[in-house]
């Protein structure tokens, strides 16, 4: 029997090629069908996402301009056709097999959120900084390894709900995640966190892969040192504490004067106001 999934993305200012190499990827998936739910919020020159519809996948384009990624993200939830929803982000190029392992390990008792090793597809050199374990989440890259394993959490470039399970708990702050031009994140982390607590389990399937393109603009110390700030914002912002995704390495130690101090700037200001 095969099994349908909703594959979806949301374009905020992507180029057109990237966009048109993600969604081809998207289409070659094999294992599973169903359709790809394309969130379009370019007005100036829109792109025709159904040219990759083929015998497995149709395509569906919702044009809308909306205030950020977690809006976007329900607006998913409410649209998609199917109750296991993958998303992948518009710079995220997903393996032939990403959708079918992900479905696969939906199968697991009270699973409800699934996600993918998430691997970098530099586009420069990669900068000193991403030495760092810390930095690396923030690049959104989340290699756990092969295995099937359960987690506390999952990251946004490649992951999937099933939202037939813990139907209360299956949204998106709209408080968090990017938007606005802000590199806010978190919304995963809070929703994981949410599911966790209601009883529903968190998988990270290491056969789920997706490359994750790191536009040029993500090698520079700026943006890290920006987006380090805005994680430690986000972290804050739903009373948290610093949660790597993996034990600090020695680059970590060695980069801590450069990484730690935009981070904690944004972790107090978030945690205390000002």
């Amino acid at each position: 029997m095969t099994h349908h999934v909703t594959l979806t993305l949301t374009r905020f200012n992507e180029p057109d090629d990237l966009l048109e190499s993600v969604l081809a990827h998207l289409a070659a998936q094999r294992g599973v069908a169903g359709e790809i739910l394309f969130i379009e919020q370019s007005t100036d020159s829109p792109l025709d996402a159904a040219r990759v519809a083929n015998d497995r996948w149709s395509v569906r384009t919702i044009r809308k301009r909306l205030p950020g990624l977690s809006a976007a993200r329900n607006l998913s939830l409410a649209e998609a056709a199917h109750d296991r929803v993958l998303f992948c982000d518009s710079d995220a190029l997903a393996d032939p097999g990403w959708a079918s392992a992900m479905n696969d390990a939906f199968d697991g008792p009270d699973v409800a959120v699934v996600g993918s090793r998430i691997l970098p597809h530099w586009t420069r050199r990669p900068p000193i900084l991403a030495a760092s374990r810390v930095v690396r989440d923030q690049l959104s890259l989340y290699d756990l390894g092969g295995d099937t394993i359960e987690v506390r959490r999952v990251v946004g470039a490649g992951f999937g709900v099933d939202r037939s399970l813990f139907a209360s708990e299956m949204y998106f702050d709209e408080d968090l995640g990017r938007r606005d031009g802000k590199l806010f994140g978190g919304e995963e982390s809070d929703l994981c966190a949410r599911v966790r607590a209601a009883g529903g389990r968190v998988i990270y399937a290491g056969q789920a892969r997706v490359d994750h393109v790191i536009q040029p603009e993500r090698h520079s110390t700026r943006w890290i040192l920006k987006r380090l700030y805005y994680a430690g914002l986000g972290r804050a912002t739903v009373k948290g504490q610093p949660s790597p995704s993996r034990k600090p390495g020695l680059a970590d130690w060695l980069l801590l004067p450069v990484i730690l101090p935009p981070y904690a700037l944004g972790w107090l200001r978030g945690r205390y106001g000002g």
